[in-house]
């Protein structure tokens, strides 16, 4: 009898050992709680042309495609690339930007209607490792333009998969200048 009483035991230990080895690897029902505020909201505001030449990052662009890259071009034909770096507001913070804004401000160089190859057929894209990032083109002149005309280009919402990776690439095809551009960012910092 009592061989048996160890038995029953025994078995009932490992089915009891079994089923919490099972309910532990079952994942729990999480459920957001209420937004927590960012603790220290960030907003950090970059402009361009500084006083030096376009700074195309190589991770994002082939440096034959936009190489010679210069503000306010003058000449067609010339294909137009800059990144903007951006590190922690603070060094030593612990901070994420969270949304982003692009203004690209143009000018036509060669007059013409929408679609044809003059300045009226020009991509505006934000690239990021050699390839456009989906929904970030826009057309530079919709409606073609007039030589000398200036115009602007806006990205809102650029992607947190961009933004994760502390810059932000402008790509300008090949018959409209760029004079200027300002990202707007805005995030979040633990500390």
């Amino acid at each position: 009898m009592k061989t048996m009483n160890l038995k029953n035991s025994l078995a009932a230990s490992i089915v009891l050992a079994s089923l919490l080895v099972a309910g532990s690897a079952v994942p729990q029902n999480m459920v957001p709680g209420p937004p927590t505020p960012c603790p220290h909201p960030v907003t950090l505001v970059l402009t361009a042309p500084p006083p030096s030449t376009p700074t195309p990052d190589p991770a994002d662009f082939t440096p034959p495609d936009v190489a010679g890259s210069v503000w306010n071009q003058t000449a067609v034909n010339k294909h137009f690339g800059h990144t903007f770096h951006f590190p922690s507001p603070t060094s030593g913070e612990c901070c994420l930007m969270t949304k982003g804004t692009l203004e690209v401000k143009i000018k036509c160089l060669q007059g013409g209607p929408a679609n044809s190859s003059t300045s009226g057929n020009d991509d505006i894209e934000l690239v990021q490792n050699h390839v456009g990032v989906p929904g970030f083109s826009k057309k530079a002149w919709p409606s073609g333009c007039t030589t000398g005309a200036i115009g602007s280009v806006t990205f809102n919402n650029i992607p947190a998969s961009v933004l994760a990776t502390g810059r932000v690439s402008l790509y300008v095809e090949d018959d409209t200048a760029v004079l200027g551009a300002k990202l707007t960012l805005h995030g979040c910092c633990l500390q």
